[in-house]
């Protein structure tokens, strides 16, 4: 296991530096501002390093390992490359918040629409509050990419807790899918953390928040972890941002990106 995750770490490190290139060859810069974190111009879209290899690793794991249960990993992966696609284009051309909360809601909604019909969610409450939630983390992710490796580190976390308790329960598929979240986050905060050389941007954040939130849903729904433990593990991150979030939406503010 300690293989896999230095290798997703390389990857992820490798992929990151092109993604870095590129955005500096194509001019796609965070600005400072009052509401950024950053003082000088930043380049965004780095997440397209890591997300990439993560696709890659998942893809592979996929192709070795035949007796892997497909539904899981099958909505993880195209629910990442669709909202990955969404945010590419949104650092580049900034879409409509229409738009994206539009596609955002759907991809999320089609994930526990796939997750209910193959028994990991049961009952339309668990199902109606599995949407909200994901749609809800994928936002959160994407508000706190601008700090300097918050959102990276709080990815890293979370990927290796969950790999523990996927591990306790005896859950293969959802350990080595979150070791591989964990090399590819680790791959990505060098570049990310301290003086940042570059943020994940929209197609790295969108796809993180997805993918932890489709763990942990996975996780609670298979019975891997009870959902207290769910919500301990991402609560300083989750409370944080959504208590910010709230703040700005009564005073009447901007609240999304």
């Amino acid at each position: 296991m300690s293989f896999l995750v230095l290798s997703a770490a390389l990857v992820s490190t490798l992929l990151t530096g092109a993604a870095t290139w590129y955005a500096r060859r194509r001019d796609l810069f965070d600005h400072p501002g009052e509401r950024r974190s950053h003082t000088e111009p930043t380049p965004r879209g780095g997440g397209a390093g890591w997300v990439l290899a993560f696709l890659i690793f998942l893809g592979a794991y996929l192709l070795l390992s035949k007796t892997v249960p497909s539904t899981f990993p099958a909505v993880l992966a195209a629910g990442t490359a669709t909202l990955a696609l969404l945010g590419w284009w949104d650092d580049h051309h900034d879409l409509d918040f229409r738009i994206r909360a539009g596609v955002q809601s759907v991809v999320s909604l089609l994930s526990v629409s796939v997750l209910a019909a193959a028994g990991v969610i049961s009952g339309w409450a668990p199902a109606f509050a599995a949407f909200v939630f994901i749609a809800w983390m994928v936002n959160l992710y994407n508000f706190m990419d601008g700090s300097n490796g918050l959102a990276g580190f709080q990815g890293l976390f979370v990927s290796l807790a969950l790999a523990a308790l996927f591990a306790g329960s005896g859950d293969w598929t959802g350990a080595t899918i979150a070791l591989v979240l964990t090399g590819c986050c680790a791959g990505f905060l060098p570049w990310n953390l301290g003086r940042a050389r570059v943020f994940m941007g929209d197609v790295g954040s969108l796809a993180l928040g997805f993918i932890v939130a489709t763990l942990l849903v996975y996780g609670t729904g298979t019975d891997a972890f009870a959902l207290p433990v769910a919500l301990m593990i991402t609560a300083l991150f989750l409370v944080d941002a959504t208590l910010t979030l709230a703040v700005r939406i009564l005073r009447g503010e901007r609240w999304y990106n």
